[in-house]
């Protein structure tokens, strides 16, 4: 699929179990390139290019609480450049998200570093596996606000 100009690329919503979202073209998002939330669990996210987004381009969203939050997916082998605002993330995990594997992804940012980061992981999110990513351009490659 090739995605442009939406204000949410790619949207999983309402108990979305065992998709796959795999090969897709996402770009000039208002929003979020691909979210991800409500009781979305065991996805698999590989292999998309997701570009220009306006506030992050892949969000775990936060949700009601830890029984609604996105468990068990996997967002790996994607392209994720020029991600969000100046304090922006190219993956911001949010709520009570837990164990989530974000593996082989290459986040780049190429407007600059200002205040961005990689990946984000929220005070409250658990058990999320970070392994084998790629950074470049950004201020930080991880913030994780669960040691702030």
């Amino acid at each position: 699929n090739k995605l442009e100009g939406n204000d949410i690329g790619l949207f999983f919503c309402w108990g979305v179990k065992y998709g796959l979202a795999e090969g897709n073209k996402i770009s000039g998002s208002k929003s979020y390139g691909i979210s991800i939330g409500h009781r979305d669990n065991e996805n698999l996210i590989v292999d998309n290019d997701v570009a220009n987004s306006g506030k992050a381009g892949v969000l775990f969203r936060a949700e009601r609480g830890k029984d609604f939050a996105p468990h068990r997916n996997r967002l790996e082998q994607n392209r994720i450049v020029d991600s969000g605002p100046e304090n922006g993330a190219g993956v911001d995990v949010q709520g009570e998200t837990q164990e989530v594997q974000i593996a082989g992804n290459e986040i780049r940012e190429t407007r600059g570093p200002a205040q961005r980061v990689g990946i984000r992981l929220g005070a409250k999110t658990s058990q999320i596996q970070l392994d084998g990513n790629h950074f470049s351009g950004l201020k930080q490659e991880v913030e994780d606000l669960r040691r702030a």
